[in-house]
């Protein structure tokens, strides 16, 4: 499901202070570029430890990959990753790591300083950040 980089609404979050990152479709264009090796690492542990506000009913596969091959799987997934600021939440799908690996995808640097800066994901820092949005 498509939305655009930075539009305050994606699949599973809305509102002012959102920030949707990495909701590609393979009709729409995206900035492509090289990303960090520490971005990426941190993005992944972000990723691999994510809180779940909530959960999605199946998964949302990559439409740039080209169709696997019999017996061989699609890359897909149903998670999202949430990177809270003091001033707004960046939501990803957790196929942002794919893309970003497999298909040159760049976020925009905003994400990109956000995600370098969030505290891991279970701590009471980033649920204070999180708390700051549910009260806007």
């Amino acid at each position: 499901m498509y939305y655009p980089d930075l539009s305050n609404e994606c699949q599973v979050d809305r509102g002012t202070h959102i920030r949707a990152i990495g909701w590609l479709s393979a009709d729409h264009l995206f900035t492509t570029g090289s990303a960090s090796l520490e971005f990426l690492n941190v993005l992944m542990s972000h990723v691999s430890t994510a809180w779940a506000p909530v959960w999605v009913a199946g998964p949302h596969f990559c439409e740039f990959c080209p169709k696997p091959k019999r017996g061989e799987g699609r890359i897909g997934g149903s998670a999202n990753v949430w990177i809270p600021t003091v001033s707004a939440v960046y939501v990803a799908p957790a196929l942002v790591t794919h893309y970003i690996e497999s298909h040159s995808y760049l976020p925009p640097e905003e994400f990109i300083a956000a995600v370098l800066a969030c505290p891991p994901q279970s701590s009471p820092e980033f649920h204070e950040l999180m708390g700051r949005h549910s009260r806007a």
